[in-house]
């Protein structure tokens, strides 16, 4: 005698569990065949079972729309689902937990695989004509030179936190001893430990050069250990002979582009005038090669281009006159 079941879900939820008898299987495998509808229903029923059994971790859907899709679906077909047993009362409850069980799988899993795979942050930023200063996700700032780029990754299984840079920036690293903090610049690689320091890096230049300013730094290659620079001090890496080498006094001015603060000692009025033309875009021309090789010793912080201009004018006996943008020096020549 068949075993009397008051819910037809549930007896073929426990067959498609694994969990029924040879009795209970024969006996959804004979309803299933009563008619077309019953074999619909059951295998609307086992496609939902195997979803939830083999659902990937990393599968985005609208659980909504699905949910009642499948609703409108089984509301739709019910009325005419033979029964097997004539007191036997049909709902759709079983499907609502597989359902769910779906949903649930889905949301635990994708849980654990935030927390086992967290994703990678990233960060491009780049500027053109001017100068661009924005925080890292990690806390670290970055001030790009202009016509610079970068791009940051943080890798949360790897516990890297790496840059690339094509151009120069001044960077303040917040260090972190197990996220360590790598520039990449073509070949070379500058480790952070503990640090503040400026990198120079254009693709057309044959040198690469970096001075700290705090903490330390080791600047280096895959191929090559390279040298650790302390605060203070300054090195170049040629591209050309893949050679590090130590700079004994670092070009004060190095970081005028971030800071605006020049400081000129003995210099000789061209390198001034080119210096303040890339900094600030300004169209300083000297008009004479006289006035060349005339030499300037003065600190200049914060001033625009016009007035250091005027300053120099004045300081060195020249001429200054304007021209729609450009500012033009002349004069009579220097004692030298």
């Amino acid at each position: 005698m068949d075993t009397v079941w008051n819910d037809m879900d549930e007896l073929i939820g426990k067959v498609l569990a694994g969990e029924g008898s040879a009795q209970e299987k024969a006996e959804v495998d004979r309803w299933v065949q009563l008619t077309e509808d019953n074999r619909k229903y059951y295998q609307q029923l086992k496609t939902i079972f195997e979803k939830a059994a083999s659902a990937d971790v990393y599968i985005q859907f609208d659980t909504d729309f699905a949910w009642q899709k499948v609703k409108n679906k089984l509301a739709h077909s019910a009325g005419n689902v033979v029964p097997l047993h004539p007191k036997n009362t049909f709902s759709i409850n079983l499907v609502w937990r597989i359902a769910a069980g779906v949903i649930i799988l889905l949301g635990v899993s994708y849980f654990y695989y935030q927390q086992l795979f967290p994703p990678v942050q990233t960060l491009a930023l780049s500027s053109d004509s001017i100068t661009v200063q924005d925080t890292l996700p990690d806390g670290s700032t970055a001030f790009l030179n202009k016509k610079s780029q970068l791009t940051y990754e943080y890798n949360p299984r790897e516990k890297t936190r790496r840059v690339k840079l094509e151009g120069e920036a001044f960077f303040s690293v917040k260090h972190e001893e197990e996220n360590p903090f790598v520039i990449e610049a073509e070949d070379v690689l500058v480790r952070d430990i503990g640090t503040e320091f400026n990198l120079k890096a254009y693709p057309d230049k044959d040198t690469i050069e970096i001075i700290v300013t705090q903490g330390e730094v080791q600047f280096y290659t895959l191929l090559d250990s390279g040298l650790n620079l302390q605060a203070g001090q300054k090195a170049i890496y040629s591209k050309r002979n893949k050679a590090f080498y130590r700079v004994d006094k670092p070009d004060t001015n190095a970081l005028a582009y971030k800071t605006k603060v020049f400081s000129f000692n003995n210099t000789d009025l061209r390198s001034v005038v080119n210096l303040l033309n890339e900094v600030y875009d300004s169209k300083i021309i000297l008009a004479s090669e006289k006035i060349y090789s005339c030499r300037l010793t003065a600190s200049f912080k914060e001033d625009n281009a016009s007035i250091i201009a005027e300053v120099i004018a004045e300081t060195m006996g020249l001429t200054l006159t304007r021209k729609n943008d450009e500012i033009i020096l002349d004069g009579k020549g220097c004692d030298q």
